[in-house]
């Protein structure tokens, strides 16, 4: 498959800390593809880079077989750091006020947006009465405006209670199924598992796996492959 996303090489240091060393991963149009790894491997750093909040020091980043500039961020939804919204306002004001910032009709980004995340019901709600879950898949929403090909998710299910977790696979099925790519973080091995078709694991901002699930199972155990990995990149042995 054509790649939705390329990193090589990618460094990044803040100060004398070294978030990521050369990190390589290889995101296919139209999968989901789950980031893995520790606190502290890097991926929110990555995905920041993705989504064009800070800039590398070194390497290269491609989306959709282009090198990344800033008309790339065009073609890339992103959603770090959690949903920023406003209590007073309900689902279809947010989507309508962004959509207008974005140059794109409002009602057509209401019809289109607000039924894919499954806020259509409650889209007059006001923000303040919305649960953790429903934030998330508004801020989706909001992401999604413009119809990005690349959706960056930083740690999409942290802080949900199950059923929020379920809605939140479901919602990156649907939206990789409606022909757009996710890329995904978490340090929840049973939500990429439950998720996503190829995998990524960070290590100390080093890629230690990228693959299919399967391949990173130890006995046919993916959380003890998981662990393996991890401690085999801590203690020194590559």
């Amino acid at each position: 498959m054509p790649s939705a996303l390329r990193v090589s090489a990618l460094t990044k240091h803040f100060g004398s800390a070294a978030a990521l060393q050369g990190v390589d991963l290889d995101v296919a149009e139209g999968e989901v593809y789950g980031l893995l790894g520790p606190n502290g491997a890097g991926k929110t750093t990555l995905m920041k880079a993705v989504a064009g909040l800070l800039r590398p020091d070194s390497g290269t980043l491609e989306v959709a077989g282009r090198p990344f500039t800033r008309d790339s961020l065009r073609g890339i939804g992103a959603l770090v750091d959690g949903p920023g919204l406003w209590s007073g306002m309900s689902a279809r004001e947010h989507v309508r006020a962004h959509a207008r910032l974005r140059g794109v009709d409002p009602d057509d980004a209401v019809a289109r947006l607000l039924p894919l995340v499954g806020m259509d019901q409650v889209a007059d709600r006001r923000v303040s009465a919305y649960s953790l879950g429903m934030r998330w898949r508004l801020g989706i929403a909001i992401a999604m405006i413009g119809n990005p090909r690349l959706l960056v998710l930083d740690e999409p299910t942290n802080g949900l209670d199950p059923i929020g977790m379920r809605e939140m696979r479901a919602l990156m099925r649907r939206i990789a199924e409606s022909g757009a790519t996710v890329f995904v973080s978490s340090h929840q091995l049973d939500q990429i598992a439950r998720t996503c078709d190829r995998v990524g694991v960070l290590v100390h901002g080093h890629t230690r796996y990228e693959g299919p699930l399967s391949g990173l199972a130890r006995d046919g155990d993916l959380e003890e492959g998981f662990f393996a990995l991890v401690e085999r990149t801590s203690s020194g042995v590559r």
